[in-house]
């Protein structure tokens, strides 16, 4: 979640959901993309990259209006036990090359 909010901290692009630290948080972290279509950026993740998401509103449209986020939801990551630092990093890396049109090495 600190990689997210530090590739965009002013939130012109990436707009991390929910309580921005760890604490009382499970492994859920939701993203918005606001200069690109969320189901594309989702395709590509997968596609270009092997990162698996969700997109949209999750089956729970009432709660994407109560977090600002309707009607386009979210992209969700799931995060677990068995997940890497490495693969974090590499979804960091996948999320500028998308979203910000950067190479990792550039910033």
């Amino acid at each position: 979640m600190q990689q997210i909010q530090q590739l965009d901290t002013d939130e012109k692009y990436i707009r991390l959901i929910g309580k921005k630290d760890t604490l009382m948080r499970t492994g859920v972290v939701s993203i918005q993309v606001l200069n690109h279509e969320l189901s594309q950026i989702a395709y590509d993740l997968d596609d270009k990259f092997q990162i698996m998401t969700r997109v949209g509103l999750h089956c729970a449209p009432q709660a994407h209006k109560t977090l600002g986020t309707f009607p386009t939801g979210t992209i969700r990551f799931s995060f677990g036990y068995f997940n890497t630092l490495k693969e974090i990093d590499l979804t960091i890396e996948a999320l500028t090359k998308l979203i910000l049109n950067k190479d990792i090495q550039n910033i």
